[in-house]
């Protein structure tokens, strides 16, 4: 995917539907986050000219838009700072987010600086006055959306992630990768893109063919080893042939939630993928009711004969399966308590049909 000459160029659909994501999780993030803390940071590393050729918002004017309207809205804690910094290696485009950023009238605990630079080289300067100081990354939403595979090694995923409160949503090339892993001459590129050469021997030198699926499995399991939790939806283009992933990564089992609800406003269907084929809006229009028979099957695999907590069956949902657990109290536990004969047991006093917090639920 070769980058774009021209200062701003033609907002494509995946794109779109990638930035739906975005806008939606950072609706809920700001919120959250900045109840909790003081100061929270929004990091654009690939941040381009803030607009398409045809005045659609970029992803830094997204987001900025995003924080000023739940500061409107009264969504923020008034002394909480939230901090934007967009990091832009074209002159040119930053001139243009620049002039994109200065019409914007911001409140007073919202500011923004650009920086024009490589992502890589400009964060770790960051990091390591940080680090020179002995200070704390503030809780930080790393937004990575290179254009190709050079630029995002994973010392400075990792960099990132030791701060507990961080998260990143990387764009991982995989299509690409998997085309051109034998090129000698983007070989050392992939080695810094996932931090280690032994994928040479698990994706190369292994004589069972190896895929993209392998390559975005082994991502995965690279990210996972510096955070808790790992979510992924695929990209395709108008031939639905796969280009990229875009990668959640994050320590929340709360921003985990958030991010599945966004993506499933995109997808609707739980497949976690997206088609240039379709219109990125339609599942929010018509949106598809999820199989709950066949999350009833998985609850009933893990927890047949059990006893566990309301929260226990949530987090299983959340963490292992592609689903939402947002109503499986009225869609699935409801059923199993009132079928004849019960397929659910709950200890203690509450009303029939209701599972309050601490519900104590074994599964016959």
């Amino acid at each position: 995917m070769a980058k774009p000459s021209t200062k701003v160029w033609d907002l494509e659909k995946h794109t779109e539907a990638k930035h739906a994501i975005l806008k939606r999780y950072l609706q809920a993030w700001f919120p959250i986050l900045s109840s909790f803390n003081d100061r929270i940071l929004y990091i654009d590393g690939f941040a381009g000219p803030g607009e398409y050729s045809k005045g659609e918002p970029g992803s830094p004017i997204i987001a900025l838009d995003t924080a000023i309207a739940a500061a409107g809205d009264n969504k923020l804690k008034p002394k909480a700072e939230i901090l934007f910094l967009f990091i832009e290696e074209n002159k040119s485009r930053c001139e243009h987010l620049e002039s994109l950023l200065a019409g914007r009238t911001l409140p007073h605990n919202i500011k923004y600086s650009v920086e024009c630079g490589k992502f890589n080289e400009t964060l770790t300067s960051a990091l390591d006055q940080i680090d020179k100081q002995k200070q704390s990354l503030a809780p930080t939403f790393a937004f990575i959306d290179p254009f190709g595979i050079s630029d995002t090694p994973f010392a400075i995923i990792e960099r990132i992630m030791k701060f507990k409160r961080c998260e990143v949503m990387i764009t991982f090339m995989s299509g690409f990768i998997n085309r051109f892993k034998e090129h000698p001459k983007d070989i050392d590129h992939i080695d810094a893109l996932l931090g280690t050469k032994n994928w040479r021997h698990e994706l190369l030198e292994d004589k069972e063919k190896k895929g993209e699926e392998e390559i975005v499995e082994f991502y995965q399991e690279r990210l996972k080893s510096v955070a808790k939790y790992v979510r992924s939806f695929e990209m395709k283009n108008g031939l639905n042939q796969t280009i990229y992933r875009l990668i959640f990564g994050t320590n929340s089992i709360l921003g985990l939630r958030k991010m599945k609800e966004s993506m499933w406003k995109v997808d609707g269907q739980g497949t976690f993928t997206f088609s240039d084929r379709t219109d990125p809006f339609q599942t929010v229009l018509f949106e598809l009711k999820p199989d709950y028979n066949d999350l009833k099957k998985l609850l009933i695999n893990q927890f047949r004969g059990r006893t566990v907590t309301i929260e226990e069956i949530n987090a299983f949902i959340v963490t292992e399966t592609a689903y939402l657990d947002s109503k499986i109290k009225t869609e699935i536990l409801k059923p199993m308590e009132y079928a004849n004969p019960p397929e659910i047991r709950i200890e203690g006093k509450r009303r029939k049909g209701t599972f309050p917090d601490g519900t104590i639920i074994t599964f016959i």
